[in-house]
């Protein structure tokens, strides 16, 4: 009796052994844990955290800073995670600083009125927390104020599209991907200079609409969105970008991959701006070039022609 007793206590402790194991986070392939630390600070009432990735060497006395922004549901670690961690070999290759912040609740104030999450109906200022982290930033550091960045994915991308509107006098570029804006905040999206906008959607997202609507997860609304097309509009028109877009086809460099892409490229922008589309034929609500962080009846296809990485920081820093 001893024996059975003492071996199921064995089994089920194996059991939970191996239940821990597979639900810690997988680490990104990077080893650079010396340079990722998490900070925190109270602002307006509250304990908020970001992570930080310091370059190994800084090039030039300036600092360039990229806000990498997670989606609905997501995490600082779990974006570092989805993008292979490749900004941060950027970073520390051409010598910026990578910031993710984390959102209350796992959920950005982006303006799209999604009255489930708790950023919205206790109207969290997410821009100010994220402007507040550079001025945080400043105290160590001498920042290019010509080179702050943010981009993003989802929740994220829209997110960064708020900051482009509410502050396009600090941020110089941002990069909106499987997004768009919220249909009730666009009135109020009133950048006062042009930005450089670069935008990565997939005409099949099941959860952000490429024609614009419902934004969808698991069948339920959160809020709605304008069509891609509509964003191009506005920021070609902020930005003072004339004439037709310069289409390119890209190399198909996967065929498995369901997706294809097109990138139109908007010539003669005011003051150094620049918008760019990518325009993911057949993809999903994903970063292309990432982790296929759900499974295709979700989420969709994942593009690998690009590297969503790759082409943000080369259109940021003028590549």
């Amino acid at each position: 009796m001893h024996y059975r007793r003492t071996n199921f206590l064995l089994f089920i402790f194996i059991c939970w052994l191996f239940s821990f194991s597979i639900a810690q986070p997988i680490n990104y392939k990077l080893a650079t844990f010396d340079q990722d630390k998490e900070y925190s600070m109270m602002f307006e009432g509250r304990l908020r955290t970001y992570i930080l990735h310091t370059p190994l060497t800084f090039k030039n006395e300036s600092v360039p800073l990229l806000f990498c922004i997670h989606g609905g549901g997501g995490t600082a670690k779990g974006m570092i995670s989805l993008t292979y961690g490749r900004f941060n070999e950027l970073a520390d290759n051409d010598g910026f600083i990578v910031i993710y912040p984390n959102a209350v609740d796992k959920n950005w104030n982006d303006g799209r009125g999604d009255k489930n999450a708790v950023s919205t109906y206790e109207n969290i200022n997410d821009v100010g927390f994220i402007t507040a982290i550079i001025d945080t930033l400043r105290i160590k550091y001498k920042i290019d104020n010509a080179k702050i960045f943010a981009c993003g994915i989802s929740n994220g991308g829209f997110m960064s599209c708020r900051l482009a509107c509410d502050k396009s006098d600090v941020f110089a570029g941002v990069g909106i991907i499987s997004a768009t804006i919220g249909v009730d905040y666009f009135p109020k999206c009133k950048p006062i200079q042009p930005i450089k906008v670069i935008i990565m959607n997939g005409t099949e997202d099941p959860l952000v609409p490429y024609k614009g609507g419902d934004v969808m997860v698991f069948n339920k609304s959160r809020g709605k969105c304008i069509s891609t097309d509509s964003l191009i509009f506005f920021w070609k028109k902020n930005n003072g970008c004339s004439g037709n877009p310069v289409k390119t086809i890209l190399p198909n460099l996967d065929i498995s991959d369901g997706s294809s892409v097109e990138k139109y490229s908007y010539p003669d922008c005011k003051n150094g701006s620049t918008l760019v589309l990518f325009k993911i034929i057949g993809g999903g609500h994903s970063w292309p070039g990432g982790k296929q962080y759900l499974g295709k009846k979700i989420i969709g296809n994942t593009c690998r022609d690009i590297n969503t990485c790759d082409e943000i920081w080369k259109f940021f820093n003028g590549n």
